[in-house]
C-alpha cells in the first residue's frame, strides 16, 4: 500500500490524500503552510510509502488576472515543492491539461463554470469522501486521480 497527496497549489486550493490501492480520500483546504507542514509529518510517520503530486501552475495566467494573484500562487506552489521536496518525499509535477484529459465539457469552459464543471467531475467519480468535494479540493481530487490512473501503468 502507498499513500499519495494530491495537491492543488492556488492560495484557495486543497488536497487529497488517498492510498494505492485505492480505500478512500480524505480531503483538506489549504489553510497554511504550518498546516501543511504538520500534515507532510503526520503522514510521513504512517509508516506507508508516500508520493506527493502537485499541480503545475502556469507561467502566464492571463491578462485578467491581477499580478498579486499570480505572485501568491508561485509563492504556493515554491513552498509545497520546498517542503515536499525537503522531506524527501517523491514529488510528481502534473499540467493541468494533463490530469484534464479525458473529463468531457472542459475545454471549453472559462472561470467559475469551469471550476464548477471539474467539481462535478470529481464527485462522480469519488461520490463517497471523508468530506463533501467542492471548488477548493475539487482539483486536488483530479489530481489524485490522475496519479492512480498513471501508478497502474508502472
Amino acid at each position: 500500500m502507498k499513500l499519495i497527496i494530491a495537491i492543488d497549489a492556488g492560495a484557495s486550493g486543497g488536497y487529497a490524500i488517498g492510498t494505492l490501492p485505492y480505500t478512500g480520500l480524505r480531503l483538506a483546504n489549504w489553510t497554511g503552510e504550518a498546516d501543511f507542514l504538520d500534515e507532510l509529518e503526520g503522514l510521513q510517520s504512517a509508516d506507508l510509502p508516500l508520493e506527493a503530486w502537485l499541480e503545475e501552475v502556469p507561467p502566464y495566467v492571463g491578462r485578467k488576472i491581477p499580478a498579486s494573484a499570480s505572485f501568491k500562487l508561485g509563492k504556493n506552489y515554491g513552498f509545497i515543492m520546498g517542503a515536499v521536496q525537503g522531506r524527501g518525499i517523491p514529488l510528481n509535477l502534473v499540467r493541468p491539461a494533463d490530469w484534464q484529459k479525458g473529463l468531457t465539457g472542459v475545454r471549453q469552459r472559462k472561470g467559475g463554470d469551469k471550476k464548477r464543471c471539474l467539481r462535478d467531475h470529481a464527485v462522480r467519480l469519488y461520490p463517497s469522501t471523508d468530506r463533501k468535494i467542492t471548488l477548493k479540493t475539487a482539483d486536488a481530487v483530479l489530481v489524485f486521480h490522475y496519479a492512480r490512473k498513471n501508478q497502474r501503468r508502472k
